[in-house]
């Protein structure tokens, strides 16, 4: 029992602990931030992780056609698709258009999604070095995504094919008991007609 409460005395602690405080409005001996009535407070920024800068014009031209390519319907995605095939029919060197191709076969949200294919765009695209700090790090991290995708696509292989051999081990030991079962019930019958004799 002591126990008991010395552990939710310890959880107490600890979730009082992380419990964000409030701002503290300034009382009448404190003298305010700014003596314009206009000047406006700093805004609370979010305490939490952030992968993106809040604002999308911070934003590199590739990872921002990614974005838009990802929050399309199938018929957007299709649509994109086309476009970005035209014009790297025409300029096989545009970087944001590779990058946009890559995150077409990448995406997990991609209806044309192709693990194999984007394994060797963004291999290429690791090794462009047109591309600035903020595009090689999100290239790198798409390309470590999708390696991971292609094991796991490769681990749900193997266990399918496991699972056909296991199948098919257990059709063929059935059929053997099934085999064995008509063989002693056939001697059963064999020994009951011996008997009656």
């Amino acid at each position: 029992m002591k126990y008991t409460y010395l552990t939710l005395l310890a959880g107490i602690i600890l979730i009082s602990g992380c419990a964000t405080s409030q701002m503290q409005k300034p009382t009448a001996d404190q003298e305010p931030l700014a003596s314009d009535s206009n000047a406006q407070l700093p805004e609370p920024t979010n305490s939490g992780v952030t992968l993106l800068p809040a604002k999308p014009a911070d934003l590199p031209q590739p990872i921002l056609a990614c974005e838009s390519y990802s929050k399309a319907d199938q018929d957007g995605q299709k649509k994109q698709w086309l476009e970005t095939q035209q014009i790297l029919s025409q300029n096989k060197q545009d970087v944001v258009q590779r990058i946009k191709l890559a995150c077409i076969y990448a995406l997990p949200s991609s209806y044309l999604k192709d693990a194999t294919k984007a394994h060797t765009l963004l291999s290429q695209l690791r090794e462009e070095p047109a591309l600035n700090a903020t595009e090689k790090a999100y290239i790198n991290h798409l390309f470590l995504f999708n390696v991971e995708n292609i094991k796991q696509q490769q681990k749900i292989k193997d266990e399918a094919r496991s699972l056909d051999t296991l199948t098919q081990k257990y059709d063929t030991l059935q059929k053997k008991y099934d085999a064995a079962e008509q063989k002693l019930i056939h001697l059963k019958n064999i020994e009951k007609s011996l008997n009656v004799r």
